[in-house]
């Protein structure tokens, strides 16, 4: 098997002028490390972002009650943050869910605008973990379903993921 090469940057590749660390380098290179890890993380694996349009396919079948377990934790675990802030927008999060139900990720693909609500709805997504197992056809389709969904956390402690 062929060895891949992965360019690493020199210990000297954050540095500025003086010996003086440079911000704007080092984030570049956490941002290229992340990147090439993620890649390696993802060779191999079948993935499906799910439309959160779809209600016909298994994957649709399976977010649409994902969706269900996920406003019932959340109108349980409401956040005190979105009450005093009656905002009427969210955080768009974007989860990845493995074939067995564990949480691959969560992360804020779009901010509220108040960075205590973005993390409120993570930990409501964290709490339903482990989700139900892929059924065996979506199983032998994908590996890891992505959803992408708008937030919204309404008056009266409703969560809404649509």
């Amino acid at each position: 098997m062929a060895r891949v090469e992965e360019k690493r940057p020199s210990a000297s590749a954050g540095m500025g002028a003086g010996g003086r660390l440079n911000a704007s380098a080092l984030l570049n290179q956490v941002a290229s490390l992340e990147t090439a890890k993620q890649r390696r993380e993802d060779a191999g694996v079948r993935a499906k972002r799910v439309s959160p349009n779809d209600t016909q396919s298994l994957e649709g079948f399976y977010i649409a009650a994902w969706m269900r377990k996920v406003e019932q934790i959340g109108e349980m675990n409401f956040p005190d943050v979105a009450r005093k802030l009656n905002l009427n927008a969210g955080p768009v999060l974007d989860v990845s869910i493995r074939a067995d139900g564990s949480l691959q990720e969560v992360r804020v693909a779009r901010s509220s605008g108040n960075a205590e609500l973005d993390r409120a709805a993570q930990r409501i997504v964290r709490l339903g973990a482990p989700y139900a197992p892929f059924s065996a056809p979506l199983r032998q389709r994908y590996d890891v379903l992505h959803i992408a969904r708008p937030w919204r956390f309404e008056p009266g402690g409703r969560l809404r993921s649509r």
